[in-house]
């Protein structure tokens, strides 16, 4: 199909039709991206702490709030 004869269709759509169109679309190239090119291996070496646990105690208080004081 042309582009013109594309265009023609979509002019005689409502809105909403339109936008259904156009997610599909991006579902079908969302889809075609992650069947056709799938994400490269990175070696454990490069990444040590991959697969690890990760976790903070406190992870809002404030760090070293005491070494402020000796700067007033």
């Amino acid at each position: 199909m042309l582009d013109s004869e594309i265009l023609e269709q979509l002019q005689g759509s409502s809105v909403e039709e339109r936008i259904r169109i156009i997610e599909a679309i991006l579902q079908s190239l969302k889809h075609d991206m992650r069947s056709s090119s799938p994400l490269p291996k990175i070696p454990s070496a490069d990444n040590p702490l991959r697969g690890k646990v990760i976790y903070y105690e406190n992870p809002y208080e404030p760090v070293a709030a005491e070494n402020w004081e000796a700067l007033a």
